[in-house]
């Protein structure tokens, strides 16, 4: 899943009540408001590849299983599940009274609020995984039955995927996948209408969105805002029985500009921001509702290894991850508000050891001889592209005047985040800024979806990187269920990784949040503050 922090620009909030007059408590509807970064590239889940995008997405659709705050599997839209003694055979019970959304922008859905049943999730599968859909994390579910020859066209529906009645639905896949259930609450699997999903057609249905979800679409206003209303018919309670959500609504106000959010915020006119800029941390700590954790996710600078100065030299790539002080750029840039990168997996991840080699330190005179190594003995001139933000803008400055030190000219570029995205897909950049944050807890949602040979260009490998060992120790990985002997095949592969330098590996991320202190049930999710569902949040002023 990749990390959209980009910079936006312009927000207005509600009036404030005149001094002496009062306002009405039990009447006053509960809209939230939240400062965002970025106008997202996609809300219909299917094609969302980023999190800007999934942080409205999570509020619209839902999933059939979902994780808790400490990241384990837990129902959502399918109550139970049983999986057969080998691992290959998936009983899901889906939950009854699950209905799709009756309207949108004031206007009847052709579905007309339906039931969810068994035929709604099979269309579903089908749909996003047909070749001619095109969604870019199909390849996620590749190892359900029948997956390859549907991609082929050689079957009408994917085989594995049936219903036992209309609330029993069965998967099957071809080999046990150890984080099967993980990948089935990534955000692009969401139960669809059939009947809205034909009516808007694929291009449309984008800026149409229906769910089940807590929340409703209602508006978007390009570059500006998002509004969404509460699903009147939503399915959840809460543990006294009490309807959820508690909002009557959402409204995400697109700021580009950190300072000026920091600013609208301060004035009450946002209710949660995004991300807290580095300048305000300080202050930000000490706010109630301050919430910050570690993340599964790196941040990096991508090579391109199909286009000149980057592809076939090595030491070229390794020169660059040894010009740069990591701890240096945490400590004086971010409040050392992250971790020191050397390879694709973060601290906590399988796999991940922080003895493996080479670990990139900060080494000018190394960094000098593998220049001269790789034929550049009098320096090199690069262009940077990185995507609109004050956060990244500094970011870049910062490396910008380390890599003078060793020779490297670094030209810096921004674009917004669409553009920077859609380049990557096509592998058009020879340098460019890049984040993942994890889809799925586990090592192949890094090695094999992100330098699998199989996935260059939109599927996640935007630097064309392909190695043979490399993608035969990651396919070995995902079929292996003993759990000692995967850890052994991501470490090897992991090595593999550190040593090619596909990436200037800069650093791991902490998440964060922060919300008035009158929103209640505030938290930040196992996997970042861009998937925190708004359903249990409340305003109690």
């Amino acid at each position: 899943m990749l990390l959209a922090i980009t910079t936006l620009a312009g927000c207005g909030g509600e009036k404030p009540a005149e001094e002496g007059t009062t306002q009405p408590q039990q009447s006053e509807s509960k809209i939230l408001r939240v400062g965002v970064m970025s106008n997202p590239p996609k809300l219909d889940p299917v094609f969302a590849t980023d999190t800007s995008s999934a942080r409205v997405i999570y509020q619209i659709f839902e999933t059939l299983v979902d994780y808790d705050n400490d990241g384990k599997v837990q129902p959502l839209l399918a109550e139970s599940w049983d999986i057969s003694e080998d691992g290959t055979e998936y009983i899901f019970h889906l939950r009854k009274g699950v209905k799709f959304h009756d309207s949108i922008e004031g206007k009847p859905t052709a579905n007309g609020g339906r039931e969810v049943t068994a035929d709604d999730w099979i269309w579903t599968f089908n749909y996003i995984l047909n070749p001619d859909t095109n969604s870019p994390r199909a390849y996620f579910l590749d190892m359900i039955k029948g997956y390859q020859d549907y991609q082929d066209k050689k079957t009408e529906q994917i085989a594995g995927i049936t219903k036992i009645d209309d609330y029993t639905l069965k998967i099957e896949i071809d080999y046990p996948f150890a984080p099967f259930l993980s990948v089935l609450a990534y955000n692009t699997f969401n139960v669809l209408p059939k009947e809205d999903v034909e009516k808007y057609g694929t291009e449309q249905f984008n800026f149409h969105p229906v769910g089940t979800g807590p929340f409703k679409f209602e508006q978007w206003v390009q570059d500006d805002k998002i509004v969404l209303s509460k699903n009147e018919n939503y399915w959840a309670k809460d543990k006294d029985g009490n309807q959820l959500p508690y909002l009557d609504g959402v409204e995400f106000g697109i700021v580009t500009d950190l300072a000026m959010q920091w600013t609208e915020f301060g004035l009450g006119n946002f209710d949660i921001i995004e991300e807290v800029d580095d300048p305000y941390y300080e202050e930000a700590k000490k706010m109630p509702n301050f919430i910050e954790r570690a993340e599964l996710g790196t941040y990096y600078y991508g090579f391109n290894l199909t286009m000149a100065p980057f592809k076939d030299n090595k030491p070229l790539r390794q020169a660059f991850n040894y010009a740069i002080d990591r701890e240096g750029l945490i400590n004086m840039v971010m409040n050392g508000r992250a971790l020191p990168a050397s390879g694709p997996l973060p601290p906590g991840m399988m796999g991940y050891d922080e003895n493996i080699q080479p670990k990139y330190t900060y080494d000018v005179e190394k960094a000098k001889s593998l220049l001269k190594d790789a034929g550049y003995p009098n320096g090199i001139k690069v262009e940077l592209v990185y995507n609109t933000s004050e956060g990244h803008k500094r970011i870049a400055e910062a490396l910008q005047a380390q890599f003078k030190q060793v020779g490297i000219d670094v030209a810096l570029k921004n674009v917004d985040w669409g553009a920077l995205l859609d380049a990557a897909d096509r592998l058009e950049i020879p340098f460019f800024r890049m984040g993942w944050v994890a889809d799925y807890p586990d090592p192949d949602n890094f090695l094999y979806v992100l330098l699998h040979s199989n996935n260059i260009g939109p599927n996640g490998n935007y630097t064309g990187f392909s190695n043979k060992q490399f993608d035969d120790l990651t396919l070995r990985a995902r079929k292996e269920t003993d759990p000692a002997v995967r850890e052994k095949l991501y470490k090897e592969a992991e090595a593999i990784a550190r040593e090619e330098a596909p990436w200037l590996f800069i650093y791991h991320y902490t998440t964060h949040g922060l919300a008035q202190p009158y929103v209640k049930n505030m938290r930040v999710p196992f996997f970042g503050a861009y998937s925190l569902k708004y359903t249990e949040l409340d305003i109690q002023k």
